[in-house]
């Protein structure tokens, strides 16, 4: 607040924000501490929106902010305080518009539930799949050129990967422009209940709303007792199992605290899920869409892999030795990294089956249909 407002108070008028503001009868609070507090529950009330745990987080400066604000009414002549039944009658306004934005929607997806097409809808998660993938292979490419990835490669082995990222960008870029032509604009094409992807978007942003709030909740709950079941331990080895769930919980927390306010353009229109967050690099994304055709197909073939290893062998009832696996796959890892090893593997043995083995591990063997070729 700058001095020009002390003036103004002294002539018992103050001007901020467009409006004009005057002290109750009695009010002791100055213009400052006014539009210190205004600007500090706007703050609150923003935050609050996207963050919900703030007003009680803030509930002090909350409180200490609406008891200053109290002290204060609007000067202009002709303002008056809207009657309840002025008030009453705004929301019922406001409920008929939503009603009938409502019914308007409704009618939308009645009549463009007939202008699906089962070819284009997976042509279009085809194409947003083959875009994300042209961009982590673009990036790699360019690494492996100015030698910021892997910068210890020899010479002629990152020749040899550069070649085959370059033909995978152009075999990817000539699907895409295949793709481009069949889908048309992406954001046109509705589901099988006539909702455009923008509508699902709506959906799986509110989703994400909730499941980011109701986690936020359950850990700033959980913390309290992880804390005191760290404080209670009475040795060293209790107090150090007891302080890696609060870690976990702690880390958590901060990342989901963290997350910035994401609108609706912000969301993947299949899951409730950040398209920022969709990738293939484990560390840093959630992985790809799983509605995306080449990674569902990836995750259906990995599944019917893991049934067919869980069903029971008969075991051999006059063993000459303990046969030993191919290769075994460690427990711990993400999907991503097990497709990629399993994809790996089956080129070398492309006989082999997959068993369960030891401490949560999958063994790669020879197929009992005959040798691993």
């Amino acid at each position: 607040m700058t001095s020009n407002a002390r003036t103004d108070i002294s002539g018992g008028v103050l001007r901020h924000d467009g409006m004009l503001w005057k002290p109750r009868p009695g009010t002791t609070s100055t213009a400052e501490e006014f539009i210190a507090a205004r600007a500090a529950f706007q703050a609150i009330a923003a935050d609050s929106r996207w963050n919900p745990w703030a007003r009680e987080d803030r509930a002090d400066e909350w409180g200490r902010a609406l008891q200053l604000m109290s002290e204060w009414q609007r000067a202009e002549p002709d303002h008056r305080q809207l009657t309840e039944a002025e008030i009453e009658a705004q929301w019922q306004q406001d409920d008929e518009k939503l009603r009938h934005e409502l019914d308007a929607m409704r009618r939308r997806f009645e009549r463009d539930r007939g202008h699906y097409d089962a070819d284009r809808a997976v042509s279009r998660l085809r194409l947003i799949e083959l875009r994300s993938r042209l961009s982590l292979d673009q990036e790699e490419l360019a690494g492996l050129r100015d030698g910021s990835r892997f910068p210890a490669m020899l010479p002629d082995r990152r020749a040899e990967q550069i070649a085959t990222l370059e033909h995978d960008i152009g075999a990817t870029e000539g699907e895409i422009a295949t793709l481009d032509a069949t889908v048309g604009d992406p954001e046109t094409v509705v589901d099988e209940h006539g909702r455009l992807p923008r509508d699902r978007r709506e959906i799986t942003h509110s989703l994400y709303r909730i499941h980011r709030t109701t986690r936020v909740g359950e850990l700033r709950a959980q913390l309290p007792e992880l804390n005191a079941n760290v404080n209670a331990a009475e040795n060293k080895s209790q107090r150090a199992a007891c302080k890696k769930p609060l870690a976990e919980a702690t880390d958590e927390l901060a990342a989901l605290v963290a997350i910035p306010p994401l609108t609706v353009d912000d969301m993947c229109s299949e899951c409730a899920t950040p398209m920022a967050d969709h990738g293939w690099v484990a560390q840093r994304t959630a992985g790809p869409c799983p509605s995306w055709p080449g990674w569902a197909a990836r995750l259906e073939k990995v599944r019917a892999m893991m049934e067919r290893a869980a069903q029971p062998k008969q075991p051999a009832l006059e063993p000459v030795q303990a046969p030993q696996p191919l290769a075994v796959i460690e427990s711990g890892l993400s999907i991503a990294e097990v497709i990629v090893r399993l994809e790996q593997l089956q080129k070398a043995h492309p006989g082999a089956e997959v068993r369960r083995g030891r401490a949560n591990r999958w063994e790669l063997w020879p197929s009992e249909q005959g040798p691993d070729t």
